[in-house]
């Protein structure tokens, strides 16, 4: 691990501690504010992410890379949600245009899940292969 990949997973790691109190202490409705402009999906599907240089796309993984490693190595839950404030936390500070989305999915018990994940450009950032998933909610922010 290089020590500029250390550094970003130490922040991630500290960041994914404070995201995630923030998700069981406050209400979605306070996280929202910090989350950008939000666009509601269409019929036509999710909204489009927002244009990314190649530049923004090589930070947008490295922050997806430092963001997953240091999730499976906290001692609280670090699922979807904390890693896609944390990811949204990190790209607004390296200045990448990026996408919070959240979606639904309904399992063959019939229960409706719930899961968030980060997109800049073509790539998901966090939150792992989202086909499936239908949009709900978009927060993007840009520069």
């Amino acid at each position: 691990m290089t020590l500029r990949l250390a550094a970003a997973t130490a922040l991630a790691w500290c960041l994914l501690g404070i995201t995630r109190l923030l998700t069981v202490v406050l209400p979605f409705g306070a996280v929202r504010r910090l989350l950008g402009e939000s666009v509601v999906p269409d019929a036509a599907g999710p909204p489009a992410p927002p244009d990314a240089s190649a530049r923004d796309v090589a930070r947008a993984r490295a922050v997806g890379r430092a963001v997953r490693y240091a999730a499976t190595r906290t001692p609280w839950t670090s699922d979807c949600y904390p890693q896609a404030l944390t990811a949204r936390i990190l790209l607004r500070g390296a200045r990448v245009p990026h996408s919070v989305v959240f979606g639904v999915l309904r399992d063959p018990a019939g229960a409706l899940l719930a899961h968030a994940w980060v997109t800049v450009g073509p790539v998901t950032v966090t939150g792992g292969s989202v086909r499936e998933w239908t949009p709900v909610g978009s927060f993007s922010w840009r520069p």
